[in-house]
């Protein structure tokens, strides 16, 4: 099973943000996580980490988290891991 896409949506719900991460698989499973601070950003993030997750296998999930946390020159900041747990949960979700 591999990674096929990682969605991201921005949801306005009685005068509050919900930001939510879809991961779906060529197996037809998908998984889902969320969070409600910084939903803009952190939406940015998941675009941005899309690429190192497209390809790889949801069930390798501490390997990801680690992927996803060291892929840039600085280690992620407080947006990007509320991004990369959203993720996380929609992988364990899978």
């Amino acid at each position: 099973m591999k990674i096929t896409d990682v969605k991201s949506f921005v949801v306005w719900e009685n005068g509050r943000n919900f930001f939510f991460v879809k991961v779906e698989t060529d197996a037809g499973i998908y998984g889902e996580g969320g969070l409600t601070w910084r939903e803009m950003a952190a939406s940015g993030c998941v675009d941005h980490l899309k690429p190192l997750l497209v390809g790889q296998d949801p069930s390798r999930i501490e390997y990801l988290w680690q992927v996803m946390f060291r892929s840039g020159f600085f280690p992620a900041g407080r947006i990007a891991c509320s991004a990369i747990s959203a993720i996380d949960i929609a992988l364990w979700d899978i």
